[in-house]
C-alpha cells in the first residue's frame, strides 16, 4: 500500500522499491536477531567491474547489454551465517547504522530489522495502518545518497508489507545519513 501522492515512485524511486523487496523476499523466513545490512550497487556497475560475475548471469563485462541503469543490486554485507551472534549495536538499528561502513560500489545501503513494539512509530499518515499490537515488526528501509528512501513494514499477515517512502522516518534519516561522503 502507498500513497501516490507522498510516495512518488519515479524510475529512482522504483528501482529502490524493486530492491526493497529483493531485501524482503531473501529474509523471508529467516529470523532477525540484529538488524542485517545490504550494499546497493548498480547493477550495470557492479558487472562492469567484475566481468566474471556478468559472466555467470550471461552479460557481457562492459555492462553495456544491462537493460537498466539504474537497477540495483542488494549485497548482504552479513549473510546471517552467525545468527546468533549480535552485532554491534545489538538489536537498535540506529546504532548498527552508527557504526556502519559502506563499500565504495554502494549507490545506497538498506538495513532489515525486527522492530520490538515499544520501538516502532510510523509516519503519521500511516498511523492508522492495521498493523499487529505486541509482535515486532519486520523492517525493511533502503537510501540512496541523494536521500531517496523506500520502506517495507510487514504487517504480520497474508496481506504482506506496507510499503512507502520514509515509513520509518527516524531509521531512514539515520541511513541516509551514512551514506553521505565524511570529509
Amino acid at each position: 500500500m502507498t500513497t501516490p501522492d507522498t510516495d512518488p515512485l519515479d524510475t529512482p524511486t522504483a528501482a529502490l522499491a524493486a530492491a526493497v523487496l529483493d531485501i524482503a523476499r531473501h529474509l523471508e523466513d529467516e529470523p532477525l536477531t540484529s538488524p542485517r545490512l545490504f550494499a546497493l550497487a548498480r547493477s550495470a556497475e557492479l558487472m562492469a567491474s567484475s566481468p566474471s560475475l556478468a559472466a555467470l548471469l550471461g552479460a557481457t563485462g562492459d555492462g553495456t547489454d544491462t537493460h537498466d541503469e539504474l537497477h540495483l543490486t542488494p549485497i548482504d554485507l552479513d549473510d546471517g551465517a552467525d545468527s546468533d551472534v549480535v552485532a554491534p549495536g545489538g538489536q537498535d538499528p540506529l546504532a548498527a547504522l552508527q557504526v556502519v561502513q559502506w563499500p565504495d560500489l554502494a549507490a545506497g545501503g538498506a538495513i532489515a530489522c525486527d522492530l520490538a513494539p515499544s520501538a516502532w512509530v510510523l509516519r503519521e499518515e500511516h498511523s492508522g495502518a492495521d498493523l499487529p499490537a505486541g509482535r515486532p515488526l519486520r523492517v525493511i528501509v533502503a537510501a540512496l545518497a541523494d536521500g531517496t528512501s523506500w520502506s517495507a513494514v510487514h504487517r504480520g499477515d497474508e496481506d504482506g508489507y506496507v510499503l512507502g517512502a520514509a515509513l520509518l522516518p527516524d531509521i531512514s534519516a539515520a541511513l541516509a545519513q551514512t551514506l553521505q561522503p565524511t570529509d
